[in-house]
């Protein structure tokens, strides 16, 4: 794909990166927020259960990793439904974010509960 045709699609490209720097950033503060914390982190916890998963900032560092590389094949998927029909590449960038904003709330959770 050449460089001209991907920057062709703004709000795709911008709703993606908006999207880049709310999960880099849920994880940053998350790391910078809990590197001096006790380890194990509590990662999961419910009223009805208790702690129900435990892990360290490695988990929280895969769980970041998996976001982005899911947003970047969320981009590639969006540019080209931007192309076909344009409604359903802004749907498909705006279902990215959504899932960007629910990690960036986990990752909040996350340094709450610690």
């Amino acid at each position: 794909m050449k460089m001209k045709k991907f920057l062709e699609h703004k709000m795709v490209n911008s709703i993606f990166l908006f999207s880049f720097l709310l999960v880099f950033f849920g994880w940053a503060i998350a790391y910078f927020s809990l590197r001096k914390v006790y380890q194990p982190l509590v990662l999961h916890f419910s009223d009805a259960a208790g702690i129900n998963q435990i892990g360290g900032l490695g988990d929280l560092s895969a769980v970041a990793v998996f976001a982005i590389v899911s947003l970047v094949f969320d981009l590639l998927l969006s540019i080209e439904l931007d192309k076909r029909d344009p409604f359903l590449g802004k749907v498909t960038a705006a279902a990215g974010f959504f899932i960007a904003v629910l990690i960036f709330i986990g990752f909040s959770a996350i340094i709450s509960v610690n």
